[in-house]
């Protein structure tokens, strides 16, 4: 196996964790990488070329629909213009190297469909690496509520992991819940997103201010009002300060109850920073912070943002009933709430802010054990280079038969 294709609506300069795959991946094989225009939270791409190599890696842009606003519509439009553009086009392609695809499925699902119609154009497996479940995903956050619509969805959702060759999956609970509704047996299997950051060293800097700090996507899927209302509640210790880094639909809307409730002097909002400055506030903070609302799906799910914050080796504090929580405390990574504990989270909250070094070095280790064992680039890369080749392999031998 020596040409893997990858089909991703999000690739650099956006910043997601397939980037740092594909350039690892480089090191060892050819990648060509299928994409969209960049517009993530509303990112202008500079570049005119359509085709460039960014550290090895060759890179296909494609035009979507550009987002004007953050809403389903927009977002509906930009996916889905991907989908038909590239799906549309892809026989243009057909004369690049290719022995496998592998398509880095964040929502929606079917942006694997060019990926799987470019494989079977040209005799070769596809694998999709499933980052979101759908329909689920689409019912926990409120996106559709139609139980008609949500199972004409899951029709296609099976078509589409059907037509696959192999699938991995981000959790084991994900694994779990795919072998208990389709046929996926003998082709399914756990692998874990990286870090974006290597490992820290132990943060030995006393501070004066307890910065928590939060990265990420403001959406519905996050539950932010458990943490602002610890803050509202006047029940914090007074050193505790909140970063927010990011941008989503919540985004106006947390900024709205910061303001109303007279919280600028404890609740820092950020829109997207880059990876630089991202680093800086890392290394700023003393603890950091997840969030999920309840669903079927968010209740699976392993947040890309937790594999980063572990690489500190410092406190995350999750308010959540996934199964993250159980995770959290099991490997003493730091503490845990259900959604609708605010008790429970301000005395998380206040307990992380005191902690004894002697603590924190504990939380520190175990999380550098959890990392290495778990969120390793190196590691994933190499595990997926060999579930590559073996799916090569066997799609081979079945091809020969």
């Amino acid at each position: 196996m020596k040409n893997l294709t990858i089909f991703s609506k999000h690739f650099w300069p956006e910043n997601f964790k397939i980037n740092d795959i594909a350039f690892k991946l480089r090191e060892r094989i050819t990648v060509y990488v299928f994409t969209s225009e960049p517009n993530y939270n509303n990112f202008n791409y500079k570049h005119k070329k359509k085709e460039v190599i960014y550290k090895g890696v060759k890179i296909r842009y494609f035009n979507t629909f550009k987002k004007t606003k953050d809403n389903f519509i927009n977002i509906f439009l930009d996916y889905f213009s991907y989908i038909f553009n590239l799906t549309l086009r892809i026989n243009f392609f057909l004369k690049e190297k290719s022995d496998i695809t592998l398509t880095f499925a964040t929502s929606p699902i079917f942006q694997a469909i060019p990926a799987i119609y470019f494989s079977k154009l040209k005799n070769i497996p596809s694998i999709i690496w499933v980052q979101d479940l759908w329909p689920e995903v689409l019912e926990d956050t409120g996106y559709v509520k139609n139980k008609l619509i949500l199972k004409l969805i899951n029709r296609l959702v099976n078509i589409i992991y059907n037509s696959s060759d192999f699938i991995l999956v981000q959790s084991d609970s994900f694994k779990k819940h795919l072998l208990k509704n389709y046929d996926l047996k003998n082709k399914i299997l756990t692998l874990h997103q990286p870090s974006e950051f290597k490992f820290q060293k132990f943060d030995k800097k006393k501070k004066k201010i307890f910065y928590i700090t939060y990265a990420g996507n403001f959406g519905k899927a996050q539950n932010f009002d458990a943490i602002i209302n610890a803050f509202k509640s006047g029940k914090l210790n007074k050193q505790v300060k909140l970063i927010l880094i990011g941008s989503g639909k919540k985004f106006e809307y947390i900024k709205n109850e910061i303001k109303l409730n007279n919280l600028n002097d404890k609740i820092i909002l950020k829109n997207y920073v880059n990876k630089k400055k991202l680093l800086q506030i890392y290394k700023l903070s003393s603890a950091f912070f997840l969030s999920l609302n309840d669903g079927k799906s968010l209740n699976k799910t392993i947040p890309g943002k937790f594999q980063t914050y572990l690489a500190f080796g410092k406190p995350i504090i999750v308010n959540s009933n996934s199964d993250l929580n159980k995770f959290i405390i099991k490997n003493m990574l730091g503490f845990a709430s259900k959604n609708k504990d605010l008790k429970k989270l301000i005395s998380d909250i206040n307990k992380v802010s005191i902690l004894s070094e002697n603590k924190k070095k504990k939380i520190y280790l175990s999380s550098k054990k959890v990392y290495e064992e778990n969120f390793n680039i190196n590691d994933i890369s190499n595990k997926l280079i060999k579930i590559l080749e073996k799916v090569q392999s066997r799609y081979a031998k079945e091809t020969i038969l």
